[in-house]
Order: structure tokens, then C-alpha cells, then sequence
């Protein structure tokens, strides 16, 4: 009788036991009919097994769901418990066929999963790696995140990195191309160059020969207006200036090394080489103190020797050339530039004039009123554009010219 009431007490106390798991089970279902669990049954060699991984509210889950990048959370061994929406679709699988595979089984190489697991144990890991699914590769960042102790699973995210890499690749393409594209335009350039040395040197050459030879011919039996053997000497000249005149304009786009140029002593060699003419017409040439400005001192001498020597020319009859030379600071668009001022006495010119006189071969005067090819101040503008500055006039007929120079100040 004892063993019976034994025996009876002992399935008692199973059936509460029973009930007791019942009850748990019941709420494992409940929670995951309601989100608060998410929950993964898998058979095992026949066995089934459940994986659950609490939420943290549903707030975090729809932001999961939404977002913009692959997310996902493994167990130790990879196998995949949960994988957002976007994963999905940048797998091209469903998510129920995704949950419960292996993450390892998406890599191209998957000897990487075995080395990110071991780094994930020391903490955040990422790394850039091929995916392979259903035979289509593409790149992506990976990150992974040790979940536990508040989960015992680890959170992965995944970022495409395809458009990314077809960005870089457009954009190396396109530097190759550019690069390219210099190197011919220098290999071009330096053929301009030696061509332009070569043709200045066969037209000078057959010209030094035709004014010498003019200079031996007898010109007294010609009138002096009807002298043809004067004409051709004057046409040889003026083709001689114009030869070089080219030539200091097709160089005048090389850009040399830029260091920094004192004004002041470039202006003092340009007044020396221009002595003779300076003295032959009685001007004066006042140069106030100027700055150091950056640039390269052969075109600097150039731009100024230009400047002064039109001055002189475009002078007023009867009155002597005066030049002065100055400079002060303008701010454009907080944007800081040395204006250096050449301004002059001479004729000037008519403000429907001033676009046209930095235009090659332009002139406002006949060749019988003022001699010139119509160059100098074009290659003014051109030096300018190399220092990556401007050239500017202000002018008024009968009152004198200003031409002004803009140069940026790097240090303000």
C-alpha cells in the first residue's frame, strides 16, 4: 500500500512538472506569435532544436527591418538566425531560406568567416570581402559585433560596396585618362616648341641675308619716295619683328617654375634695357616700392617691358612720357590680389577700344601712325593667365592709359 500512495505522489509530481513545462512552452509560442521573440526550429539529425533571440522592443525591429544596409544575427558557428529584408534582396534569396543556412556558405572564400570569428572575440571586427551567391560575386564591407552577454549570437552587418567600387573604378579610369591626356599635351608641347624654334630660326635666317644684301645695293639713283630698294628693306624688318613677336607669344604660355619674384629689381633691369629708348623720347619712368609677387622673372620682365615701351610709344606729340608705377591691395569677393598700376600720359584711347587691344594682331592705329605687330599686349594677357591673375585697362582719349595687374596673394 505504501509503494502504491509512493508510486501515486511520484507521477503527481511529474504531471506538475509536465504542466509546468507546458505552461513555458506555451509562452515561448505566445511570445513569438507576438514579436517579442524571434525564434528559428531546426531538425538536427532528427532531433529538433529551437534558437530564440529577444528584441529589444518593436521600435528596434521595424528600424532593423528598414535599414539601409544588410543586417543579420548568427550563432557562433554562423548559422543564421535572422536576416533583414534588404539582405534578402541583395541576396536575391528569400529570408526563409536564408534563416537557418550558414553564413560561411555566402563567402567566396570561406576560410575568412574562421578568421573573423576569432577577431570577433577581442571585439568589433570589418573587414572587405567577396560574397558569392548562386554564383554571382560582388563586394562588401562586413562588420561583425559580439552580442553577448545580453544575446548569445553575434550581429552582423553587410554594406554593398558594388557601386562604390564601380565609382573608384569610372574614377581611376578617368585619372588614367587624364593622365594620358597631359602626357600628350606635353609631348605636344615640347614639338610646338622645337618647331617654333626651328621656323623662327629658317625665316630669320633667309631675312639677315636679304637686309644685308639690300644694304650693298646702290639706292642714289632712286628718289627717295620711289625707292623700292627702302621698301623691301622696310617690309624684311617688319617681318624680322614680326617673326620674333610670334615667337615670345607662343612661349609666353609656358609656365616655369613659379618662386617668389621681387618687383623692384625686376623693374630696375627693365628700366635699364630700356634705357635708350627712355632717353631718346625724355621720359620718366617713376617706380614706387612694389611687392614680391610669385611667379617666373622672364615673363615678369616681359609683361613690364611691354607695358613701359607702349607708354612711351602711344605718347602725346610735345610732351615728354611720364610712367609711374604703383601698387595697392583689392579684395574681390574675399579674394586678395597685388594691383600693380602702370599709368601714363599718352593719348589713351576710346573705352569702345579697351576689349579689343588684348586681342592678337589687333590694332587701333595704322602701322604709318605707330609701328608694332599687335602682339605685346596679348602676350601680356597670356603671361597673366599663367600667374593665374589679370590684366586690366582704364583709359580716356587725350588723358593717359592705366593698365592694372592682378596678382593673387596666397598668404591672406
Amino acid at each position: 500500500m505504501e509503494n502504491k500512495d509512493a508510486h501515486i505522489t511520484q507521477l503527481l509530481q511529474e504531471v506538475e512538472a509536465l504542466k509546468g513545462q507546458l505552461y513555458e512552452s506555451n509562452s515561448i509560442i505566445d511570445a513569438i506569435r507576438d514579436g517579442a521573440v524571434d525564434a528559428l526550429v531546426l531538425n538536427k539529425e532528427g532531433t529538433p532544436q529551437i534558437y530564440t533571440l529577444e528584441s529589444a522592443d518593436y521600435t528596434y525591429r521595424i528600424l532593423i527591418e528598414k535599414f539601409g544596409e544588410g543586417a543579420l544575427s548568427i550563432t557562433t558557428d554562423g548559422l543564421i538566425l535572422y536576416c533583414n529584408d534588404y539582405f534578402s534582396q541583395l541576396a536575391n534569396i528569400s529570408s526563409e531560406s536564408i534563416t537557418g543556412s550558414y553564413l560561411k556558405s555566402y563567402f567566396d572564400d570561406q576560410e575568412i568567416f574562421d578568421e573573423l570569428i576569432k577577431d570577433v572575440a577581442n571585439g568589433a571586427t570589418k573587414r572587405e570581402l567577396l560574397l558569392n551567391i548562386q554564383g554571382r560575386q560582388f563586394p562588401v564591407n562586413i562588420s561583425l559585433t559580439n552580442l553577448a552577454p545580453t544575446v548569445e549570437a553575434i550581429g552582423v552587418v553587410i554594406t554593398d560596396l558594388t557601386e562604390k567600387k564601380q565609382h573608384e573604378e569610372t574614377l581611376l579610369k578617368n585619372q588614367q585618362e587624364l593622365e594620358l591626356k597631359v602626357n600628350e599635351l606635353h609631348a605636344t608641347n615640347t614639338s610646338l616648341e622645337q618647331f617654333i624654334h626651328v621656323i623662327s630660326h629658317d625665316l630669320k635666317e633667309p631675312l639677315r641675308k636679304i637686309l644685308m644684301y639690300i644694304s650693298r645695293l646702290d639706292v642714289a639713283a632712286y628718289a627717295p619716295e620711289n625707292n623700292p630698294v627702302g621698301v623691301i628693306r622696310s617690309s624684311a624688318l617688319r617681318l624680322n619683328s614680326l617673326v620674333d613677336d610670334l615667337v615670345k607669344y607662343a612661349f609666353s604660355s609656358v609656365k616655369d617654375d613659379m618662386t617668389p619674384i621681387d618687383l623692384d629689381k625686376v623693374l630696375k633691369e627693365v628700366k635699364d634695357d630700356l634705357e635708350i629708348i627712355i632717353s631718346e623720347n625724355n621720359a620718366t619712368v617713376i617706380i614706387e616700392e612694389l611687392p614680391v609677387v610669385t611667379g617666373t622673372k622672364v615673363q615678369m620682365r616681359q609683361v613690364f617691358s611691354n607695358l613701359i615701351s607702349n607708354a612711351i610709344k602711344y605718347s602725346k606729340k610735345d610732351i615728354a612720357p611720364q610712367i609711374t608705377i604703383s601698387y595697392e591691395i583689392a579684395n574681390e569677393l574675399d579674394k586678395f590680389y597685388y594691383k600693380i598700376n602702370i599709368q601714363d600720359n599718352g593719348i589713351g584711347m576710346d573705352k569702345a577700344h579697351l576689349n579689343k587691344i588684348f586681342t592678337i594682331f589687333q590694332r587701333l592705329h595704322t602701322r604709318n601712325e605707330y609701328s608694332g605687330n599687335g602682339i605685346g599686349l596679348a602676350i601680356c594677357k597670356k603671361i597673366m593667365e599663367n600667374h593665374s591673375g589679370r590684366i586690366e585697362v582704364q583709359s580716356i582719349p587725350g588723358n593717359g592709359s592705366v593698365f592694372s595687374l592682378f596678382f593673387p596673394i596666397n598668404n591672406l
